[in-house]
């Protein structure tokens, strides 16, 4: 699970959550104000004075509309500095709905908040029902809309990654499909039922009498009032897309550097967008949960080059980083602006990335291919469950096998198989072995964070922490399908599944948490001075073959070296 903070983030970035979450209150207020109309106009009006009595004070306006300036300000500069405009489609539906908001705004703040202040129209309910109910009832519910759902895509983008919106959320979704829905209906009973009541002129009059009703002179500077704040508005729309367009072209024109994904592409890029931006003009995957804010781990990166010209981590950044124990030179994709060529390897991949291994042997005929094998074994279990009841052993066997299989999974690969309390695991990646090491060693680093994360969550549970040994090897596999029946199983054929497993049992004799054959290191650049090596005898292998022993895998990650820029 990703780690999240919801306060995490830059100063702009807080200043433009604080902003939206004053505006959405401000908005869940006035719709439930809305849909006391199913109730009664008088439940609206007493509601409302309760309102108006707050977000109409001095103190309430200020911070109104300072909230409203500082959002859209701040949502503007943020569009404005945008370097690509591949983003996923719900963070365009945002975008897109959140500057159409004052298209439809404008007017009703004008006709609302302008007309108090300046003719001293009394803009109750009943003055705000008779004046747009039923011509310009459209308008008004097609702003409800905008605001809802921008509002709420706002708030799903922050709270996502954490456990209890998780749990909550189909009792959220509830709720904002229903809200809307009152809101609108309310004003609609209560429109019908003002617009039945002023068709007797003395109603009418009374109604004029009691909120002010603006004459036509009046009228007429409020309608020019309303006109020209959507014309203006219009105006600065096309100002911001025209910033856009020139700020996309400059950068078009600007310095070039090369950055180098691991297992992927060399693209060559301007300065000046992050690394997540660089990623999604050139259509490469690259996870993100947060929707660049910062405030999750997902698109964090390795970088083997380059990274020591970049800008060092912000606070923000530092304090994701420290949360999930990251490496020195692994640094948050939305954050990090490349400043010179620099090489770099996503550490999680989507979950929705195409497992390759079982498509390798979709075909009836056998195919051979280059894999790495990473055996995992639970260490000491026998002695961690004695007592347990058999539900509690499969429990933590969950847990367990869970929280290791995340980062294979990340990282591509196949777990073909559990033995008790241990797995085997294969990585296959089309760029080469090279790659496939990498990818094999990122996730022997990722399970072992993953496993003191865990470790926390049981430490009321168990009376010592789960510790695990690993063994990594890398050579020719054959794989096919394999039995008896319609579907027969996938199976992995090779002697490298034998030496990794011999590796795993060298680990935990030595006492360390991964031993990798020099074969892995060498294929995946993997720094090993330092470390203890050794020649070893392993069977069914002609010749020793020289190991290398890694207290901690996380500890992989830094010494995961630079590949040589494809010229």
């Amino acid at each position: 699970m990703a780690q999240h903070d919801l306060w995490r983030g830059s100063l702009v970035q807080k200043a433009r959550l604080v902003s939206g979450l004053i505006l959405f209150a401000f908005a869940t207020a006035h719709f439930f104000n809305h849909a006391l109309g199913l109730v009664s106009l008088d439940a609206m009006l007493t509601f409302d004075d309760w309102r108006i009595a707050i977000d109409r004070s001095i103190i309430g306006s200020i911070v109104l509309l300072a909230a409203l300036l500082i959002h859209v300000a701040l949502a503007t500069w943020k569009m404005v500095r945008r370097r690509t405009l591949r983003l996923p489609i719900a963070e365009w539906a945002q975008i897109v709905l959140g500057f159409a908001i004052p298209i439809f705004l404008l007017p009703h703040i004008v006709n609302t908040r302008v007309a108090a202040t300046a003719f001293g129209v009394s803009d109750t309910y009943s003055y705000e029902l008779a004046r747009i109910w039923p011509a310009s009832f459209v308008p008004q519910s097609v702003l409800l809309l905008l605001v809802w759902i921008h509002g709420c895509l706002g708030l799903h983008f922050w709270l996502r990654s954490t456990p209890l919106y998780r749990r909550l959320a189909p009792l959220l979704l509830a709720i904002a499909v229903l809200l809307p829905f009152a809101a609108l209906a309310g004003s609609s009973v209560q429109g019908r039922i003002i617009e039945a009541a002023i068709r007797d002129p003395a109603q009418l009059q009374a109604l004029k009498a009691e909120t002010h009703w603006p004459d036509e002179r009046a009228s007429a500077s409020i309608q020019s009032v309303r006109e020209d704040a959507q014309n203006g508005y219009v105006v600065g729309l096309f100002a911001i897309a025209a910033a856009v367009a020139l700020g996309l072209a400059v950068s078009q024109r600007a310095k070039r550097i090369q950055v180098q994904y691991v297992g992927g592409p060399l693209v060559r890029t301007e300065l000046g967008p992050t690394l997540l931006e660089i990623s999604r003009r050139n259509k490469i995957p690259h996870l993100s949960t947060c929707g660049g804010r910062g405030r999750c781990s997902t698109c964090r990166v390795l970088v083997l080059s380059g990274g020591a010209e970049a800008a060092p981590p912000s606070d923000a950044e530092r304090k994701t980083l420290k949360t999930i124990g990251a490496a020195d030179n692994v640094r948050l994709a939305c954050q990090l602006r490349p400043s010179a060529a620099i090489t770099i390897m996503p550490l999680l991949k989507s979950a929705t990335t195409e497992q390759r291994l079982p498509a390798m042997a979709e075909a009836d005929t056998a195919a051979e291919r280059e894999l790495a094998v990473l055996f995992v074994d639970m260490r000491g279990f026998t002695a961690l469950t004695e007592s347990r009841l058999p539900f509690d052993v499969i429990y933590i066997l969950n847990q367990f096998f869970g929280t290791v299989g995340g980062p294979i999974h990340a990282n591509d690969g196949w777990i073909t198989n559990y033995a008790g309390d241990g797995l085997i695991a294969l990585f296959g990646d089309p760029a080469g072995l090279a790659a496939t090491c990498r990818s094999a060693m990122v996730a022997a680093a990722e399970i072992d964070r993953a496993l003191s994360a865990l470790n926390e969550r049981l430490v009321n549970e168990m009376r010592q922490p789960l510790r695990i040994a690993m063994g990594l090897h890398a050579g020719p596999h054959v794989l096919g399908r394999v039995g008896y029946g319609e579907k027969p199983a996938i199976s992995v054929v090779g002697l490298a599944m034998n030496v990794a497993s011999r590796l795993e049992a060298m680990a935990k004799t030595a006492g360390v948490q991964m031993a990798v054959s020099q074969i892995v290191a060498d294929h995946g650049r993997l720094d090993t001075r330092d470390l203890r090596a050794e020649a070893t005898a392993v069977r069914g292998l002609s010749a020793p073959i020289d190991v290398v022993f890694v207290e901690a895998a996380r500890d992989l990650l830094p010494r995961l070296q630079s590949d040589v820029l494809a010229s």
